[in-house]
């Protein structure tokens, strides 16, 4: 997909809270204030003077001036999105062109989808609900990965108490006999294989196995971006066996 936003490469100065960077724009010198839009710690990545590049993003009542879009890695200079709203639009747009050969044979799509309890009261939204040619439907809830160590993606980066109720509420699905699946869009390419990051969300890492377990679909894949452009690039293997 093609981007409907340009970038200034800029240099990262700090991050005081979750949602906001200081950064100094390389062209004028002039330090910007920039929503981050990914909530993750990121501490791998956001170091002191490292390169980002972000968009100009003016409107009335905004705070901030720029939002960030990419970061160039601290030590391999590969191109990372922390736009997590992208693995949602990266996944429907592989869906279409039917990158994934799991989900082949769907009908129609719907986002933002609401799964309703027993008596048909909204319990969750998922990303998205599929109508499958089996007709059973299948609801699909899609994670932003930017954590990455020799190798292998990690998720979460921080504790995620509303990820971990998704899992808990895919597997309800499956159980009621629906299809439920998760997939976690890697947005950067050099990752061969994801893993739950027991060691930063632990009861996340268990709700994961115990998903798998119910009959949840774990679906991994990596992404290869430019300033411009971003697709999906390959699908990995989601590794539920790294336990501590």
């Amino acid at each position: 997909m093609r981007f409907a936003f340009s970038t200034l490469p800029a240099e990262f100065l700090e991050r005081p809270n979750r949602f906001l960077v200081r950064a100094r724009l390389l062209a004028s010198g002039q330090e910007a204030r920039v929503h981050c839009p990914d909530p993750g710690r990121l501490r791998e990545l956001l170091v002191p003077g490292v390169r980002v590049h972000v968009s100009p993003e003016t409107g009335p009542g905004r705070s901030t001036t720029h939002c960030l879009r990419f970061v160039e890695h601290p030590e391999t200079g590969i191109l990372v999105s922390l736009d997590s709203n992208l693995a949602c639009r990266l996944f429907r747009e592989g869906l279409e062109e039917g990158f994934f050969p799991s989900f082949r044979g769907w009908l129609a799509l719907r986002a933002e989808a609401a799964s309703p309890d027993c008596r048909g009261r909204v319990r969750t939204r998922f990303d998205f609900r599929l109508e499958m040619d089996s007709g059973r439907p299948c609801w699909v809830e899609v994670k932003s990965a930017t954590l990455v160590e020799e190798g292998i993606a990690a998720f979460p980066d921080a504790v995620t108490l509303r990820g971990r109720r998704h899992l808990e509420e895919l597997a309800a699905r499956a159980a009621a006999g629906d299809r439920a699946a998760v997939c976690f869009v890697v947005q950067r390419p050099d990752a061969w294989a994801l893993r739950p990051q027991w060691e930063r969300d632990p009861a996340f890492a268990r709700a994961l196995v115990e998903a798998a377990r119910a009959g949840v679909e774990l679906h991994a894949c990596t992404a290869r971006l430019t300033l411009q452009e971003a697709r999906l690039d390959r699908l990995v293997p989601v590794l539920t066996s790294c336990v501590p």
